[in-house]
């Protein structure tokens, strides 16, 4: 009997010290969050940018750290998800260091997802597609169509559910992956594809000066403003956003992002081109909703 509770003790000792010999840190930048059904949240997160981002799985505060651009390090041990393996967080080892952290995608055509496994787990950018539906539905997937024809599919949070899809072209940004057999994309943001135009005109209306798309620090210097992604997260369930932003535009205002007012700009910049400053702005929205 002894005999038998000392091997079965070694037994369990042995486990415990394979469990541990798994454990793995990694510190990097969350580029995109899902949630699902079944409590937890993926998030995947990028280590280095030249390899392809770590899927990580969450649930309870941890989960609530993974938010897109966050800085984290965390403690985890592999475990198998809907994409393949994942690390599984070691529940209270996350910790979360700078926020709005910028990073870079890559390129890909809606075509290679015919066969996207050289692009598996990478953070990526499908230029130029139109949204094939009208509304996103419940089912937490979407499709988008490149201009010759290719269909790609993305999975989505639920929280897009019942909203109006983007219109126009876009720009579509998230993590490639194999759901189902097929290569899907895992969505982070929308971004219309004219808004180099945007960005132009944001800049001859002087509101790049204190403003900027994604980031309050710029080359190391913080902005007066608050960034645009902030201000559409802000807004991103309210359906008068755009009429409050354009108000904002021609007649300034002080106090609901900081002490410094800003000046309005109704004697220089025409309606039309605050209507579209407003539309650019507010797509940014997506990244908040996508994130939910």
């Amino acid at each position: 009997m002894k005999n038998i509770l000392f091997i079965v003790s070694l037994i369990s000792l042995s486990l415990v010290v394979v469990a541990q010999a798994q454990e793995k840190s990694i510190s990097g930048i969350v580029t995109t969050r899902f949630v699902t059904t079944d409590g937890f949240t993926t998030a995947f997160v990028m280590v280095d940018p030249t390899k392809p981002t770590v899927t990580v799985l969450a649930s309870g505060a941890d989960a609530m750290a993974l938010t897109p651009r966050n800085q984290v390090t965390l403690t985890g041990v592999p475990t198998g998800d809907a994409f393949g393996v994942a690390m599984k967080v070691k529940a209270g080892s996350l910790a979360v260091g700078e926020t709005n952290q910028p990073f870079k995608s890559q390129p890909i055509t809606a075509e290679a997802f015919k066969d996207a496994s050289a692009s598996a787990g990478y953070y990526v950018q499908l230029a130029g597609v139109t949204f094939v539906a009208d509304k996103f539905d419940s089912s937490g997937t979407a499709q988008v169509k490149a201009g010759d024809g290719s269909v790609v599919s993305l999975l989505l949070s639920k929280s897009v559910a019942g909203r109006e899809t983007p219109k126009g072209l876009m720009d579509v940004f998230g993590v490639v992956v194999k759901s189902g057999g097929e290569w899907k994309l895992v969505a982070a943001r929308f971004l219309p594809a004219n808004r180099k135009a945007m960005i132009e005109l944001a800049t001859k209306a002087t509101c790049m000066g204190c403003h900027n798309p994604d980031t309050r620090v710029v080359n190391g210097t913080p902005l007066i403003g608050p960034a645009y992604r902030e201000v559409a997260g802000h807004y991103r369930n309210d359906a008068g956003a755009a009429s409050k932003l354009i108000d904002q535009m021609k007649n300034g205002g002080q106090g609901k992002w900081g002490a410094i007012p800003m000046p309005p700009m109704a004697a220089t910049v025409q309606p039309e081109d605050m209507q579209k400053l407003a539309d650019w702005i507010l797509s940014y929205r997506w990244d908040a909703v996508l994130a939910e």
